[in-house]
């Protein structure tokens, strides 16, 4: 199936620019990184996970120092990662090379993919090579793709949604749809949702939608029952190893109250600057960091509890302060789509052009917004289940603190949508009556 997609895309007319950009963005990437001098690597939790996963064979030490069995984290990256390091070694060139590609390729799919996607819906070729050009091009995410999704789930996350997003794009065309092909649908979309929650979230709405538009009544039942066979073979591995380490239910991820927390607080509502209180809480409360929360986690029982604890906190302050927590909403979505100068260096990263950087964000999420709503309310028909892969996301980032890693997954759909957006407006212009 993967093969007859990759043949209708080399068969689609002048393939070759969409080639060339695919493989100018893969290289510009590659001397990024050569000109930085050293492959360099991941960091941060998922980067603990699978240096402890190449060691010892657990998901564990996510915070390093021996913090011990982790569901902090979703453990697909970190465990193919951890596999590769145990081959080739820790942190070593062949490993790094490996997970480079992957992270790139990843990137580079999801555009070609959505190139697809904008082509099916009826999209300008002008406006889906120019969104292609500047995926490939714009140095914008050239960080994040090289070197922090190679452990990270991002760049696979979004691969994943413009793949589910194609078959449902698909069968809301068809006539009718097969059963293999809804369960191949069913668990690509339940994979997304283990992977990236706020992703898998969308695809699942989409895929509802596409349900109540297009399938006969009379196959919901057989339809249901396989999206939900599909979903519980996947949670069921994870969800049993975490029962037997913490005894407790955990489908996903444990570190839901630690992310709360750090977004929900009395001094995050102060005047002061938001950059700073931001790092405070950071150094504070975060057990990667070096404020004594380590220590603190320790005391309080392990991640879990530790993470259970911040979470009652923060759910109590919410509580009391409805209204400040109602403007931390705001401005968190605000940030999730036009994110501040500061959010470049929030973990102390060296950022060069940071307003040129920020300016083609905000320029690329105003047009890609206005696209989504023109995709939701005016154009229809299969065009919402873009709308929705782009606005649905941003949910979960609400209540907490969004950052890059986390803007990046609805980055290619703003941008396709944008341009899309922009090319038609002189047509709008002309059937709009003089006044």
């Amino acid at each position: 199936m993967l093969l007859r997609h990759i043949g209708a895309w080399l068969n689609d007319r002048d393939w070759r620019w969409p080639a060339l950009f695919l493989i100018l963005g893969a290289m510009e990437r590659v001397a990024w990184l050569i000109a930085r001098g050293h492959l360099g690597f991941a960091q941060g939790e998922a980067a603990n996970t699978a240096i402890a996963f190449a060691r010892t064979g657990e998901i564990a030490d996510v915070f390093a120092k021996g913090s011990g069995l982790t569901a902090h984290l979703n453990p697909l990256l970190p465990m193919i990662a951890g596999f590769l390091y145990r081959l080739f070694g820790i942190r070593s060139v062949p490993s790094e090379l490996i997970l480079m590609t992957m992270s790139i390729g990843a990137a580079l799919l999801s555009a070609a993919l959505f190139y697809h996607i904008f082509g099916l819906l009826g999209g300008s070729r002008r406006a889906r090579l120019t969104a292609l050009a500047l995926f490939c091009l714009l140095p914008v995410n050239l960080q994040t793709e090289s070197i922090t999704f190679r452990i990270w789930e991002g760049a696979v996350a979004m691969a994943l949604t413009a793949a589910t997003l194609l078959l449902v794009i698909q069968a809301d065309r068809a006539q009718m749809v097969s059963y293999p092909r809804i369960a191949l649908t069913s668990l690509l979309a339940a994979l997304l949702f283990f992977l990236s929650p706020a992703l898998g979230l969308a695809l699942y709405i989409c895929t509802i939608i596409w349900a109540i538009r297009r399938l006969p009544l009379a196959r919901w039942p057989a339809t249901a029952a396989i999206a939900t066979a599909a979903l519980v073979a996947v949670l069921t591995p994870w969800t049993v190893r975490n029962y037997q380490a913490f005894h407790q239910f955990i489908p996903l991820r444990s570190n839901f109250g630690l992310e709360l927390a750090l977004a929900n607080h009395p001094a995050a509502v102060s005047d002061r600057d938001n950059a700073a209180v931001f790092r405070a809480r950071l150094s504070e409360i975060h057990p990667l960091e070096n404020g004594g929360a380590f220590e603190k986690m320790q005391a309080a029982g392990g991640e879990r509890a530790y993470a259970e604890r911040l979470g009652q906190e923060a759910k109590a302050w919410i509580a009391s302060h409805p209204g400040d927590f109602a403007r931390l909403c705001i401005r968190h979505l605000k940030q999730f789509y036009f994110p501040p100068a500061w959010q470049w260096s929030i973990y102390g990263q060296t950022s060069k052009a940071t307003m040129a950087k920020t300016a083609l964000l905000w320029a690329i999420s105003f047009c890609g917004l206005v696209g989504a709503l023109s995709a939701l309310l005016l154009w229809r028909g299969p065009w919402l289940y873009v709308a929705i892969v782009t606005l649905v996301p941003s949910l979960p980032y609400i209540i907490t603190q969004p950052v890059s890693r986390y803007r990046y997954i609805v980055y290619a759909a703003l941008l396709f949508l944008g341009c899309e957006w922009i090319s038609r407006i002189p047509s709008w212009v002309r059937r709009t009556p003089a006044q």
